[in-house]
Protein backbone atom coordinates (compact mmCIF):
# COMPACT_ATOMS: atom_id res chain seq x y z
CA UNK A 1 0.00 0.00 0.00
CA UNK A 2 2.69 2.49 0.97
CA UNK A 3 4.68 1.56 -2.13
CA UNK A 4 1.71 2.44 -4.34
CA UNK A 5 1.40 5.83 -2.61
CA UNK A 6 5.14 6.45 -3.04
CA UNK A 7 4.89 5.57 -6.74
CA UNK A 8 1.85 7.80 -7.16
CA UNK A 9 3.69 10.73 -5.55
CA UNK A 10 6.84 10.06 -7.58
CA UNK A 11 4.88 9.97 -10.85
CA UNK A 12 3.27 13.33 -10.07
CA UNK A 13 6.59 14.87 -9.01
CA UNK A 14 8.36 13.53 -12.08
CA UNK A 15 5.78 15.06 -14.40
CA UNK A 16 5.77 18.44 -12.67
CA UNK A 17 9.55 18.69 -12.46
CA UNK A 18 10.47 17.24 -15.86
CA UNK A 19 8.11 19.69 -17.56
CA UNK A 20 9.35 22.67 -15.53
CA UNK A 21 11.96 24.55 -17.55
CA UNK A 22 12.90 26.59 -14.46
CA UNK A 23 14.44 23.49 -12.83
CA UNK A 24 18.04 23.03 -14.02
CA UNK A 25 18.61 19.67 -15.73
CA UNK A 26 21.28 18.67 -13.22
CA UNK A 27 18.84 19.18 -10.32
CA UNK A 28 15.77 17.40 -11.72
CA UNK A 29 16.53 13.95 -10.25
CA UNK A 30 17.29 15.40 -6.81
CA UNK A 31 14.14 17.53 -6.99
CA UNK A 32 11.98 14.49 -7.81
CA UNK A 33 13.47 12.43 -4.96
CA UNK A 34 13.25 15.30 -2.48
CA UNK A 35 9.66 16.15 -3.43
CA UNK A 36 8.61 12.50 -3.23
CA UNK A 37 10.22 11.77 0.14
CA UNK A 38 9.03 15.03 1.69
CA UNK A 39 5.41 14.51 0.63
CA UNK A 40 5.39 10.87 1.76
CA UNK A 41 6.98 11.80 5.10
CA UNK A 42 4.47 14.64 5.47
CA UNK A 43 1.54 12.30 4.86
CA UNK A 44 2.95 9.76 7.32
CA UNK A 45 3.30 12.42 10.01
CA UNK A 46 -0.36 13.38 9.56
CA UNK A 47 -1.65 9.83 10.15
CA UNK A 48 -2.47 10.31 13.83
CA UNK A 49 -5.66 9.79 15.86
CA UNK A 50 -5.72 13.47 16.83
CA UNK A 51 -5.86 14.38 13.17
CA UNK A 52 -8.82 12.13 12.37
CA UNK A 53 -11.29 14.80 11.26
CA UNK A 54 -8.74 16.55 9.03
CA UNK A 55 -7.75 13.24 7.42
CA UNK A 56 -11.32 12.16 6.78
CA UNK A 57 -12.04 15.56 5.26
CA UNK A 58 -8.91 15.57 3.15
CA UNK A 59 -9.22 12.06 1.75
CA UNK A 60 -12.99 12.30 1.57
CA UNK A 61 -12.58 15.00 -1.04
CA UNK A 62 -13.08 18.05 1.21
CA UNK A 63 -10.86 20.73 -0.25
CA UNK A 64 -11.31 22.76 2.94
CA UNK A 65 -8.77 20.57 4.78
CA UNK A 66 -5.95 22.92 3.96
CA UNK A 67 -4.02 22.66 7.25
CA UNK A 68 -2.54 19.35 6.13
CA UNK A 69 -1.77 20.46 2.59
CA UNK A 70 -0.34 23.78 3.80
CA UNK A 71 1.96 21.95 6.21
CA UNK A 72 3.18 19.51 3.56
CA UNK A 73 3.59 22.29 1.01
CA UNK A 74 5.73 24.30 3.42
CA UNK A 75 7.91 21.24 4.03
CA UNK A 76 8.33 20.60 0.30
CA UNK A 77 9.25 24.22 -0.43
CA UNK A 78 11.81 24.22 2.40
CA UNK A 79 13.31 20.88 1.36
CA UNK A 80 13.61 21.86 -2.31
CA UNK A 81 15.21 25.17 -1.35
CA UNK A 82 17.61 23.77 1.25
CA UNK A 83 18.51 20.35 -0.18
CA UNK A 84 18.29 20.95 -3.93
CA UNK A 85 19.07 24.67 -4.08
CA UNK A 86 15.94 25.77 -5.92
CA UNK A 87 14.61 29.25 -5.27
CA UNK A 88 11.41 29.45 -3.26
CA UNK A 89 9.24 30.50 -6.23
CA UNK A 90 10.24 27.44 -8.26
CA UNK A 91 9.90 25.19 -5.21
CA UNK A 92 6.46 26.64 -4.48
CA UNK A 93 5.30 26.10 -8.07
CA UNK A 94 6.34 22.44 -7.87
CA UNK A 95 4.67 21.90 -4.50
CA UNK A 96 1.48 23.69 -5.53
CA UNK A 97 1.23 21.46 -8.60
CA UNK A 98 2.17 18.10 -7.10
CA UNK A 99 0.41 18.16 -3.71
CA UNK A 100 -3.15 18.87 -4.94
CA UNK A 101 -2.70 16.25 -7.68
CA UNK A 102 -1.54 13.64 -5.16
CA UNK A 103 -4.33 14.44 -2.71
CA UNK A 104 -6.86 14.28 -5.55
CA UNK A 105 -5.61 10.88 -6.72
CA UNK A 106 -5.58 9.47 -3.18
CA UNK A 107 -9.09 10.82 -2.60
CA UNK A 108 -10.28 9.27 -5.85
CA UNK A 109 -8.81 5.90 -4.88
CA UNK A 110 -10.31 6.18 -1.40
CA UNK A 111 -13.78 6.96 -2.74
CA UNK A 112 -13.70 4.21 -5.39
CA UNK A 113 -15.62 1.20 -4.08
CA UNK A 114 -13.80 -1.01 -6.60
CA UNK A 115 -10.35 0.01 -5.35
CA UNK A 116 -8.76 -1.86 -2.45
CA UNK A 117 -7.26 1.38 -1.12
CA UNK A 118 -8.60 2.71 2.15
CA UNK A 119 -7.30 5.12 4.75
CA UNK A 120 -7.26 2.21 7.20
CA UNK A 121 -4.99 0.18 4.90
CA UNK A 122 -2.73 3.21 4.50
CA UNK A 123 -2.44 3.56 8.28
CA UNK A 124 -1.65 -0.17 8.53
CA UNK A 125 1.06 0.12 5.88
CA UNK A 126 2.66 3.08 7.68
CA UNK A 127 2.46 1.62 11.19
CA UNK A 128 3.07 -1.98 10.14
CA UNK A 129 0.14 -3.28 12.16
CA UNK A 130 -3.61 -3.39 12.24
CA UNK A 131 -5.03 -0.69 14.43
CA UNK A 132 -8.04 -0.90 16.66
CA UNK A 133 -9.93 1.96 18.25
CA UNK A 134 -9.91 5.27 16.47
CA UNK A 135 -7.55 4.26 13.67
CA UNK A 136 -9.46 1.06 13.10
CA UNK A 137 -12.61 3.10 12.74
CA UNK A 138 -11.16 5.07 9.84
CA UNK A 139 -12.15 2.36 7.39
CA UNK A 140 -15.70 2.47 8.70
CA UNK A 141 -15.88 6.19 8.17
CA UNK A 142 -15.19 5.64 4.49
CA UNK A 143 -17.45 2.64 4.15
CA UNK A 144 -14.55 0.24 3.56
Amino acid sequence: MLDSIINLVKDQALGAITNNAAVPADKKDAAVETTTSTIVDGLKSQLTPSNLSNLTGLFGGNSGSSAITDSIQGSVVSALSEKVGLNKDIANSIASTVIPAVIGLISKKNNDANDSFSLESLVESVTGKKEGGILGALGGLFGK
